[in-house]
């Protein structure tokens, strides 16, 4: 019997991922992110998730935006040097949806 196989489709990833969950997302800013699978979370309409990154941008601000994230953990959350700070992220931090634990 043939093993079954680990390649599933962005769609179906987000759906196994539960509310509430915590991900750790690669890539730095606005380069090497995992775009299509956060548009994907967005889509699934998770909730509560807390991201994990050393130096997110627009992902999480567009997790920010669809009300998807609870809890941040990183460094800075901006959109490169021209562009200032994740204006989603910010929103959602000054209106206490999120907390954001800044590490170095």
């Amino acid at each position: 019997m043939l093993p079954r196989s680990k390649v599933v489709a962005l769609a179906e990833l987000a759906q196994r991922v539960p509310e509430g969950a915590s991900l750790a997302l690669g890539g730095s800013f606005l380069h090497r992110s995992p775009f299509a699978f956060v548009r994907e979370l967005v889509r699934a309409r998770r909730r509560g998730l807390e991201v994990i990154k050393p130096s997110p941008g627009y992902d999480v601000d567009l997790l920010c935006r669809a009300g998807a994230v609870t809890k941040t953990r990183a460094g800075i959350v901006a959109l490169e040097g021209w562009f200032g700070l994740a204006r989603w992220f910010r929103r959602a931090i000054e209106r206490g949806d999120a907390v954001h634990e800044e590490h170095g």
